[in-house]
């Protein structure tokens, strides 16, 4: 009898080590943000449960009974981005800014802004303000030509418009980043029409977000790879399999 009941309790505690086991990780990828930007969202932090750096945690907001992830705002932007040695401007506003919620942060789409071809950041008032045919905001952030970032906004953008799989990089599903660039020539290999302080620049915030949102670099496109039908976006002008392979 003392066999058999050793037994039970050895079958218990790995039983409860198993389900523990199984169940370890954040609920979603996209409740995996910065501690300070949890804590501005009400939500308590778990550490442990997600990738990336400490400071990035699981962030659960408690309404009554019920524990529900953070989807809604991308409030965490800034942080991450300065976290990772970048310049940040943070456009006022940005934090209540966008077309309502988002749905989920499962692709990033790479985009350049066809403006002018001087100063830092020409678009921003476009990029944050939309144009007569499409409302602002039209990305979350932008890129400019020093390498500085600018962020724009933390809730849905227009930037994708119909995508080859809407799930991962429509609008509600994807970050689009807007960088500063004529967008001449039409060219694709390599980034020789950019300079290289923004490029490396993009690669660095890309990484960053990547680590903060969990998502895959074959889920980060440029605006031409991602858009339906083919051929109806041009963007950007640089060589995406460069821009993957050093993302790593």
């Amino acid at each position: 009898m003392q066999n058999i009941g050793l037994l039970a309790i050895v079958v218990y505690v790995v039983s409860v080590h198993v389900r523990v086991a199984v169940g370890a990780g954040c609920v979603s990828p996209n409740t995996c943000i910065t501690v300070s930007a949890c804590a501005v969202k009400g939500g308590t932090s778990q550490p442990g449960l997600c990738p990336g750096s400490a400071n990035i945690q699981c962030c659960k907001v408690t309404t009554g009974a019920v524990t529900e992830p953070i989807y809604t705002r991308l409030a965490d932007l800034a942080d991450i981005l300065r976290n990772a040695g970048l310049n940040v401007v943070e456009e006022p506003g940005w934090k209540t800014r966008g077309h309502g919620p988002m749905s989920s942060v499962k692709g990033i789409l790479i985009h350049h802004t066809a403006g002018a071809a001087t100063r830092d950041f020409p678009s921003l008032a476009v990029v944050r303000d939309g144009r007569p045919d499409l409302a602002g905001p039209l990305s979350q952030l932008g890129l400019g030509r020093s390498g500085t970032w600018y962020v724009i906004a933390a809730g849905l953008s227009y930037h994708a418009g119909k995508t080859i799989n809407d799930s991962i990089y429509g609008n509600a599903n994807s970050i689009g980043i807007e960088a500063e660039g004529t967008g001449v020539p039409a060219d694709t290999t390599g980034h020789k029409y950019w300079p290289e302080v923004q490029w490396q620049s993009y690669v660095q915030g890309v990484k960053a977000l990547q680590a903060a949102y969990g998502v895959p670099t074959a889920q980060v496109l440029g605006h031409r790879e991602a858009a339906s039908p083919a051929g109806r976006k041009s963007d950007p002008n640089f060589s995406m399999d460069e821009f993957r392979a050093a993302l790593g």
